[in-house]
């Protein structure tokens, strides 16, 4: 539901261009600066074909499209004991995380 809010007055061309670099990113395991490289490509080839510049809508990272998509994930670091190989969550206080 959301994402059809977030991008439902999408040129089509501009959102498959950035779905094909997340897509590479994501699920190829492509690195960031080859997804870099596809989205400048892409780019280009959009502006030479619509005849405008594009530059402006299609980010340059992935990054940004993945911040785009709300792909960002949240993480949480545990502890690991080094006799037994139990994870502890750390004690939250106001600034910062302590582990046991």
């Amino acid at each position: 539901p959301n994402f059809r809010r977030r991008f439902h007055n999408a040129n089509p061309a501009i959102l498959l261009t950035m779905l094909i670099a997340l897509i590479l990113n994501v699920f190829g395991h492509v690195t960031r600066p080859w997804c870099n490289a596809v989205l400048g490509l892409l780019n280009l080839l959009l502006e030479t074909t619509l005849g405008k510049s594009t530059s402006r809508v299609i980010p340059s990272d992935i990054r940004t499209i993945c911040k785009k998509f709300d792909l960002d994930p949240i993480t949480r670091t545990f502890a690991t004991c080094t006799r037994c190989s139990c994870t502890y969550p750390p004690v939250t206080t106001k600034k910062k995380s302590q582990y046991p």
